[in-house]
């Protein structure tokens, strides 16, 4: 009995058929992995949340307590956001098992926002979330409608609160330093001319001469050289942030050196008005004075020869009776 040996073909039309077989496998294994990434990042575009749909929302508290108790709260808003305004009302005589709330916007209810709020652990809490861009800041309040308790949130851009109501004075030829200062810090700082209506942009780059400008976090100062007259006027400084810009006006008023002594010469100009009129009412009054005396003088003497004419008269008669008697 003949054994009969069995082997691989080893020929060239074996090693062919091999590595075709071999690429198309790899292909296929290919596709599934093209396949199987796809439908991952189907998964994961499909459970990760927006941040419209999920956002970040910032709450603010306030507590009034028994009736008509009015809170205001202040704001400072940097970036649009949504924020979550909280009133929790406390210390309600009696405990009534609900009230109503209703919110307003500058004074002016808004629509759909009123609801009734269940007394819990003798607290009422009306709550709501705004969305907050730069023409959504205002005066938001919760309102409680039956003891007309209040809070109200002032929602605006950090306020430069040292303002000078007076104007910087200086002179012609000298410099001058304009300031503004903030608590929070901006993005950037920029300074501004008032031009009637609008405002143009100081750039220190194409003025170096007549400007500097000093910034350093939350304050800046302005410095104007070699002032001229028409460089007074209104100067605005504008601290930049994401939602809005917050804005600060100083006025300067640049003076010559002889605008102090305009007062000092207009004294002087009165007093020598008056020296004038003093002396022309002197010298238009004294004819008068000479013609009167001249007037006086000739009465004084016809009435002194009338008084001696009398006298030797009187003595005549005396003379003429002695002589009849004797």
């Amino acid at each position: 009995m003949a054994a009969v040996r069995r082997g691989c073909p080893c020929g060239p039309a074996s090693s062919q058929s091999s590595s075709t077989t071999l690429q198309e496998n790899m292909a296929k294994n290919m596709a599934k992995t093209v396949l199987l990434l796809l439908f991952c990042q189907g998964i994961r575009a499909d459970t990760t949340s927006s941040p419209e749909s999920d956002p970040v929302v910032t709450t603010r508290k306030a507590a009034p307590k028994g009736q008509g108790q009015v809170i205001i709260e202040e704001l400072a808003i940097l970036t649009p956001q949504y924020i979550e305004l909280l009133c929790n009302l406390t210390d309600i005589p009696n405990n009534p098992p609900y009230m109503t709330g209703y919110w307003t916007k500058d004074g002016e209810e808004i629509e759909n926002s009123e609801e009734t709020i269940n007394r819990n652990n003798a607290q009422y809490i009306l709550k709501k979330t705004f969305s907050i861009q730069a023409r959504d800041l205002g005066n938001y309040s919760c309102v409680f409608r039956e003891n007309d308790a209040r809070v109200t949130f002032i929602l605006q851009v950090p306020v430069m609160k040292d303002k000078r109501d007076k104007p910087v004075v200086s002179y012609i030829g000298d410099s001058v330093v304009l300031e503004c200062k903030l608590k929070q810090m901006p993005n950037t700082w920029n300074w501004y001319k008032a031009n009637n209506t609008e405002k143009e942009l100081i750039n220190v780059t194409a003025d170096p001469l007549k400007y500097k400008i000093f910034l350093n976090g939350n304050e800046t100062k302005l410095t104007v050289l070699n002032l001229t007259e028409a460089q007074s006027g209104k100067y605005i400084c504008s601290a930049e942030f994401d939602i809005k810009a917050s804005e600060s006006q100083v006025e300067l008023k640049v003076l010559s050196y002889t605008e102090p002594l305009k007062p000092f010469v207009a004294i002087v100009a009165e007093v020598l008005l008056l020296v004038t009129l003093i002396c022309v009412w002197e010298k238009c009054s004294k004819p008068k004075h000479s013609s009167s005396s001249a007037d006086d003088d000739v009465y004084s003497e016809q009435t002194s020869k009338l008084t001696h004419d009398e006298s030797n008269g009187v003595e005549n008669n005396t003379t003429r009776q002695r002589k009849l008697e004797h």
